[in-house]
């Protein structure tokens, strides 16, 4: 067992090793926190300008994201808008046809009369034409044939009958044979020629045909 000095001496280094631990601990605390603010006051431009290029960013990404989004809207508005389009369209075009199929018939009614009244004046001036002139004649004003010609005269003559509408025959034929006035109801069949006539004729019945 050791004397009262000795354990005096242990005391006093137990002692002393605990001062000092404690002091290198707060020491390299104070190093630490030393060494933390340093770097944060170093940080601060860095930070600055992070801070800086991360708000250009964001208002890149804003910009970016309404024009996004507006875009977005125009083509959801623009298809809307064709597809009214294209329908109002649609039922236009069928109201236009509906239009003009009513306007037609309304025309061809109230066009019928004059239609077959100018349809006998017609028969009237080829029959008209017939008494005065040749098949030859007619075919040349008209660019038929004279067979053509011929059952023009015919089919027009029976329609004057058909209406009952008397056929006036002119009295002052020409005296010649090949101009002389034929029998409109039964056409000589000599003198049928299937290509145009070439001659050209003089006549008060070429207005009316």
């Amino acid at each position: 067992m050791g004397t009262s000095s000795e354990a005096a001496a242990s005391r006093s280094r137990r002692l002393h090793t605990v001062k000092n631990v404690e002091k290198n601990v707060r020491a390299e605390r104070q190093k630490v926190l030393d060494r933390q603010k340093r770097i944060e006051e170093l940080s601060k431009p860095l930070n600055a300008v992070s801070e800086k290029l991360a708000r250009l960013d964001r208002e890149r990404d804003s910009v970016i994201a309404g024009g996004d989004r507006r875009i977005e809207t125009l083509k959801t508005n623009l298809e809307a808008k064709i597809e009214k389009l294209k329908s109002d369209t649609a039922t236009k075009i069928e109201e236009a046809k509906k239009e003009t199929a009513t306007k037609l018939d309304e025309l061809h009614q109230s066009q019928q009369a004059s239609e077959d009244e100018l349809l006998l004046e017609y028969a009237q001036a080829i029959v008209q034409f017939s008494a005065n002139g040749s098949p030859a004649d007619l075919a040349t004003v008209l660019g038929l044939s004279q067979k053509k010609a011929k059952e023009l005269i015919a089919s027009s003559t029976a329609d004057l009958e058909k209406a009952g509408v008397a056929v006036a025959k002119s009295t002052d034929a020409p005296a010649a044979t090949d101009t002389a006035a034929p029998e409109v109801n039964d056409p000589a069949p000599a003198a049928d020629n299937d290509s145009p006539a070439s001659a050209s004729v003089d006549s008060p019945a070429l207005a009316s045909a």
